[in-house]
């Protein structure tokens, strides 16, 4: 099994429209942190829960979690 970890920022609402669609597109868990909440990264409604305005924590983990963290690189990392 294959684990990545990412700072991104997702500051417009496209941008995490765009994440949502990318991450759903993969079978492996997908979790979003900022600052101490955690959240699917497949849920739109999670990640706009969070405090987006900081840089956020991606952690992927399953057999195509390194294929979605290649799909990451187009968002801002920190």
């Amino acid at each position: 099994m294959y684990s990545i970890e990412k700072q991104i920022y997702l500051d417009q609402l496209d941008e995490v429209h765009d994440f949502v669609v990318l991450a759903s597109k993969y079978k492996c868990d997908i979790k979003v942190k900022s600052k101490n909440s955690i959240t699917d990264g497949k849920s739109i409604l999670g990640i706009l829960s969070l405090r987006l305005w900081r840089p956020i924590t991606v952690t992927a983990t399953g057999e195509d979690a390194k294929k979605f963290g290649e799909g990451l690189e187009r968002f801002k990392a920190q």
